[in-house]
């Protein structure tokens, strides 16, 4: 009898430690989710709403971390190091893959030290221009700027940011010669776009959407292969110039320390689809200039594969540092 009892012990311990049974039960307990930018930005609010919807779906309390620093290099480096149990989950920007060609050192591996999971947000930027240049369209702009070369200037947040990198891309693309010239954020440049004292810049869409509906900027095109929701009208560059290929993108992607157990991830990768799902959250969203993108972790290794080689190329070339 003894015998038969340890026996069936034992077989009752192996199913309560099995791998299905330890997937059915996570999560058990609230899950950190970092957050790379200060509180109270269209980023961090677009991670709060996801999160929130995302621990509905899990059962579970979603705690906000906003951990600001170094450009997200300072989140990186943390979720990098953190425990791979699914209890520290990621809202990763595209600077995951940029800062390591950027910044003298960084603490990780974009490709290594990360498990994806899915696509959280896209923002297109919005190559809008000042009135008096009395352009219309994209066409007239590249025109007005190549019979006036070195006469005009392209606006960014910052050196280094993603809108200076497709500033950058834009010039290169169509052979433009002018003036970058750079601001420590986005609004000091609206307001001298506004001004005139520069002439054109690509903005986040939740920037120039005030500026380009109330018609104090002339909106040209985005950035994106696809038109926006939220300024529907405004063609994309590729659209606008007959070119192909044009593409830049912020993106923010559902990561989680790499080696997190396969059971722990195919739950999130489920849950986050329901998530995408959610037509009252995707039109929340798209009010602030971002749209909800959910997909496989394939298609977030494609987006990082993909503009770490594209802006690191052109960081490489313009030798820029932070």
């Amino acid at each position: 009898m003894k015998s038969i009892l340890k026996t069936f012990f034992v077989v009752l311990l192996a199913t309560l430690l099995s791998p299905a049974t330890a997937q059915e039960q996570y999560p058990n307990k609230p899950i950190k989710f970092i957050v790379p930018y200060p509180a109270g930005g269209v980023s961090d609010n677009s991670s709060r709403a996801i999160a929130d919807r995302l621990g509905r779906e899990l059962g579970q309390t979603m705690i906000i971390e906003n951990k600001a620093g170094a450009a997200s290099t300072l989140s990186s480096n943390y979720v990098a190091r953190s425990a791979p149990d699914g209890y520290t989950l990621y809202a990763a920007p595209v600077s995951i893959v940029i800062n390591p060609v950027l910044q003298a050192k960084v603490e990780y591996d974009a490709q290594r030290d990360f498990a994806p999971i899915s696509m959280m947000i896209t923002s297109a930027f919005v190559l809008q221009a000042n009135l008096d240049l009395k352009v219309k369209d994209l066409k007239e702009l590249l025109a007005l700027i190549r019979a006036n070369p070195d006469k005009f200037a392209i606006g960014t947040s910052g050196m280094g940011s993603i809108n200076h990198l497709a500033a950058e891309y834009f010039i290169k693309n169509f052979g433009l010669k002018m003036a970058v010239i750079h601001y420590k954020g986005g609004a000091p440049a609206a307001t001298d776009l506004i001004g005139g004292r520069i002439h054109m810049m690509f903005s986040a869409t939740n920037e120039a959407l005030p500026l380009v509906s109330s018609g104090r900027t002339q909106g040209i095109a985005v950035s994106t292969a696809k038109r926006i929701s939220s300024l529907p009208d405004l063609p994309t560059i590729d659209e606008a110039s007959g070119t192909k290929g044009f593409d830049a993108v912020f993106w923010l992607a559902l990561l989680a320390p790499a080696k997190t157990p396969a059971p722990v991830l195919k739950r999130l990768e489920a849950a986050m689809q329901v998530v995408g799902a959610d037509q009252t959250l995707r039109d929340d969203l798209a009010k602030k200039g971002v749209d909800l993108y959910v997909s496989t972790p394939a298609e977030v290794q494609s987006f990082m594969q993909r503009d770490g080689s594209k802006w690191g190329e052109i960081i490489r070339q313009l030798g820029i540092k932070e």
